[in-house]
């Protein structure tokens, strides 16, 4: 009988269903660790047809949403299973480990030419809300039948979907070369099949209503919504078609992507009245989960990790004042756990609310600022603070500023290429 593995990292929350959705539909399956012993030695493959990485929060979703877990050793051997023909379906948080991968869209060299970025609820030109959302979604085969393991069948999906960070984001470029192969598997649309946009048929702002691709084998699927949750849902003709194709033997007349490179600019700090470095005193998970994520691939090196604000104030006001008003707000730190440096006209000061600003240094020396291309944290901020320190602020940029330490100039540009800090289809870093 056909056999898959379901993989869980610590944070995955839905092997459960996930095993439930396989064995619903004349399927074998176990929930299988990341850290499995027999399948890093690769003595436990030939037990499986294929394997599932299931929906969660990987790692607490650490740095970003799959980037931790991306690196973890079994991906390796997942993606070696992948080139060998193997099924891979990636579910909301798997998608995501997908993309980081660069098992989806799957360039021939693995290169991440995609993000999974904050759900953007649009209407048009309008924004109307960010971040989490769920609720249920249709979703319309855009893609010849049985062009990959998982189309095999026809009409829509209506199946749950619950994500922070499930807008795929790619190039112009890469959209329709994707579409000329095939590979956008399904997207989001109406009840009548109408694909739309715009929210809520498009949850998520994704590009060009996306909800699920495929690799030019066929073989590998990422989606952000849920087929395996529902067990009367039709969500399970994902699941009937993937025991077809085994069972078939079939594979895909696809084109091969060749290799992908990502554009690696660091841009210039901008120009700040204010810029504000927020370090937790207690131990910080996300430094120290990249860090070990970092060591994993062999560097030796050090992280220390900020929240950065870059602020600009309205005119008028003097930026001592300003200081003291905006972090009363507590939008930017909180006091006990937090410590605060401010860089004023090129000074460094420490502050607590019963000392002030007091003269110190900070060595920004191998710091890179990660940043979202579009900034809803700093738009977010800026509405607060204004709302409660009185219309002082008249922008701020926000980030997470990441300090290396013992990394040379060939080690940084190593980091830099490895995309643990960022993800260049949505992000972008700056030199501190």
């Amino acid at each position: 009988m056909i056999k898959f593995a379901v993989i869980s990292f610590p944070g995955t929350n839905c092997e459960t269903e996930t095993l439930r959705a396989f064995k619903r539909n004349g399927m074998e399956a176990e929930a299988v660790l990341w850290n499995d012993s027999g399948i890093l030695n690769k003595s436990r493959l030939s037990e499986f047809q294929g394997y599932a990485i299931a929906g969660g929060f990987s790692y607490e979703d650490r740095g970003r949403s799959g980037v931790v877990a991306a690196t973890d050793p079994i991906m390796e051997v997942i993606k070696a299973e992948a080139d060998a023909g193997k099924i891979i379906l990636g579910i909301c948080n798997g998608a995501q480990i997908l993309v980081e991968t660069g098992l989806i869209p799957g360039f021939d060299n693995k290169g991440i030419a995609m993000a999974l970025s904050w759900n953007e609820m649009r209407k048009g030109k309008e924004i109307i809300g960010t971040g989490f959302y769920n609720a249920w979604a249709y979703l319309k085969n855009t893609a010849p039948r049985n062009r990959s393991a998982f189309n095999d069948f026809e009409g829509l999906l209506h199946i749950p979907f619950a994500h922070g960070e499930g807008r795929f984001m790619l190039s112009d470029e890469l959209l329709k070369k994707l579409e000329k192969n095939g590979q956008i598997l399904f997207k989001y649309c109406d009840e009548t099949g109408k694909v739309d946009p715009n929210f809520p048929v498009t949850p998520n702002g994704a590009t060009a209503a996306i909800a699920a691709l495929c690799n030019p084998a066929g073989n590998v699927m990422a989606i952000m919504p849920h087929p395996e949750r529902d067990p009367m849902g039709n969500g399970n003709q994902i699941f009937q078609s993937i025991k077809s194709w085994i069972e078939g033997k079939k594979k895909a007349d696809a084109t091969p992507l060749g290799d992908y490179e990502a554009a690696e600019e660091v841009r210039e700090v901008g120009s700040f009245d204010l810029e504000v470095y927020v370090k937790l005193i207690i131990t910080d998970n996300s430094e120290r989960t990249i860090e070990e994520a970092l060591q994993r691939k062999g560097y030796k090196l050090h992280l220390e990790r900020y929240e950065y604000f870059g602020i600009n104030l309205k005119a008028g006001i003097k930026p001592d004042e300003a200081v003291t008003k905006i972090l009363a707000t507590g939008e930017l730190a909180n006091f006990n756990k937090q410590t605060v440096t401010i860089k004023q006209a090129g000074n460094f000061f420490s502050y607590t609310p019963d000392k002030g600003m007091v003269k110190t240094d900070l060595s920004l020396t191998n710091s890179l600022i990660a940043s979202d291309e579009k900034d809803f944290v700093g738009e977010a901020k800026l509405s607060a603070i204004n709302a409660h320190a009185g219309n002082v602020v008249k922008g701020v940029q926000y980030g997470v500023l990441w300090r290396v330490e013992g990394a040379d100039n060939k080690t940084m540009q190593s980091v830099i290429h490895s995309k643990a800090f960022y993800n260049p289809n949505s992000m972008y870093l700056v030199q501190a």
